[in-house]
């Protein structure tokens, strides 16, 4: 709950008057970096630019140049991949004159949606243009990839939530925005923080170019499946095209019959339960002896990485749909909304991890049969298989038991092997991105606390990694 009254020095005061710009976590960030004898100024002294997108809404194309928003923004990196609009390149001329396409090392910021948010332009596209939601921070006096740990860190989000205005919805205004102070230590630690970020870049690009190839691949397995058809109102079916075991429109839509008729006469295609089973090892909090448990819900679930997460539960709060345990490896699906394409494999670490009964639990045969089936999963025709089967409208949700139902390439096992393996490497080139960019983070609240080697990293002594460092970058994918 914030604070009605602060009390503060008047060396701490600044050009606001409100009582919340003087919250106490706010100011221990600028009496911390004193402390240790780090520079701090505004963005606005260490930038040739900062502004955001058009404020007017431009005329959307089908295909063209991508025109990206807030929403793309998350996590510490600009997502190419989670959807956007294009405009014509005419207008996207007019954009860059006026600022709107940001250049290679610019940093980018979520103005709303997930306020603060930043990433790097660079691993968008080469060109590209934004929204007004978007503002773009053109630095001069400090490593891009450095002063976009900086924003993503906890120490930064607190800097931007003081800056913000609204109670309610609250918004990242461009002036706030310029006055946010960031710590400048040598350029040595900058450097060091900020190639963490840049080799996470370069495991997502990584991984990017192995997800065409994945995505070309199964292109191949599904060559002539006619999974995208499109929804009808209403359908006209033959006696004999009648399910018994369901008698709505919905499950009888044209496109669906086609599929299913369609993959029932491929004999490149079996059921999934033929190559995997559901598991039911059953887990109940009153034979568990930690006070804790690791809980994976739906919402631990990434889509567009397979990467699953987990939480921290006390015993005595445990769900009562907590229910399911795991092991690695493991298949995770969602059984609701399952058009999200909600899919993750558990890795070693959650190993003995407890799920909610929302997600089905698939265990294949091998570990590279386990990212085969990461990647059908995910795959369109899957995605209709299953919308057929769902027993809702705004929201949709499906039994586990159809997941042994769907239709899958039925491969050899050397092309499942070398499917398997690729999907296993895009995902931990995704994940190693995330932890990079999570260490990251943390070095900028080490430095701020006084508890990173400074003197080891100005000396040598100390060295961010390299691409050498990570397996999966220097695997021959021949």
């Amino acid at each position: 709950m914030s604070s009605s009254i602060s009390w503060v020095t008047s060396k701490d005061l600044r050009h606001r008057l409100d009582a919340d710009f003087y919250r106490p976590e706010y100011i221990a960030i600028d009496h911390r970096a004193a402390a240790h004898g780090l520079r701090v100024r505004p963005v606005v002294e260490i930038s040739s630019l900062v502004t955001d997108g058009t404020h007017k809404t431009p005329s959307y194309v089908d295909s063209g140049v991508p025109f990206l928003s807030a929403k793309n923004i998350q996590d510490g990196f600009v997502h190419a991949n989670s959807g956007h609009k294009y405009v014509s390149s005419n207008e996207f001329a007019q954009l860059k004159r006026w600022n709107c396409a940001p250049q290679a090392d610019d940093v980018l910021v979520a103005k709303s949606g997930s306020i603060g948010s930043a990433g790097l332009a660079k691993g968008a596209y080469p060109e590209f243009a934004v929204f007004e939601s978007v503002a773009i921070i053109r630095p001069k006096e400090v490593s891009p990839s450095f002063l976009s740990a900086f924003l993503n860190s906890k120490l930064g989000q607190l800097q931007i939530r003081r800056h913000s205005k609204g109670a309610v919805i609250r918004h990242l205004h461009l002036e706030d925005l310029r006055e946010v102070e960031v710590p400048l230590p040598h350029r040595r630690v900058q450097d060091f923080i900020g190639a963490k970020v840049e080799l996470a870049e370069h495991c997502r690009a990584a991984a990017v170019e192995l997800q065409a190839k994945i995505a070309a691949e199964l292109e191949g397995l599904y060559r002539g499946c006619p999974y995208d058809g499109e929804a009808t109102v209403s359908t006209l079916v033959s006696p004999n095209e009648i399910d018994g075991a369901r008698l709505d429109a919905w499950y009888h839509q044209r496109h669906y019959i086609g599929l299913a008729d369609w993959l029932r006469r491929n004999d490149a295609f079996l059921p999934l339960g033929q190559v995997a089973r559901l598991a039911s090892e059953r887990w109940s909090p009153v034979n568990h002896q930690a006070s804790t448990f690791r809980y994976i819900e739906i919402s631990n679930l990434d889509p567009s990485t397979g990467h699953v997460s987990y939480s921290d539960v006390p015993i005595g709060s445990a769900p009562s749909r907590a229910r399911k345990q795991v092991h690695r490896f493991d298949v995770l699906a969602s059984t609701v909304r399952p058009n999200r394409g909600a899919v993750g494999i558990v890795p070693d670490a959650l190993d003995g991890a407890v799920v909610t009964t929302g997600l089905a639990v698939i265990r294949g045969r091998r570990k590279e049969d386990a990212f085969f089936l990461l990647a059908v999963l995910r795959h369109p025709a899957t995605t209709a298989q299953l919308m057929r089967c769902n027993t809702g409208s705004a929201y949709p949700a499906i039994e586990e038991s159809v997941l042994l139902n769907v239709w899958i390439p039925g491969a050899e096992a050397e092309l499942r092997a070398a499917l398997g393996r690729h999907e296993l490497r895009r995902t931990l080139l995704l994940q190693r991105a995330v932890d990079l960019v999570n260490e990251a983070k943390a070095d900028i609240e080490a430095l701020l606390e006084g508890t990173l080697d400074v003197e080891a990293i100005i000396a040598g002594r100390s060295t961010a990694p390299t691409a050498d460092d990570i397996p999966e970058l220097a695997e021959d994918d021949a």
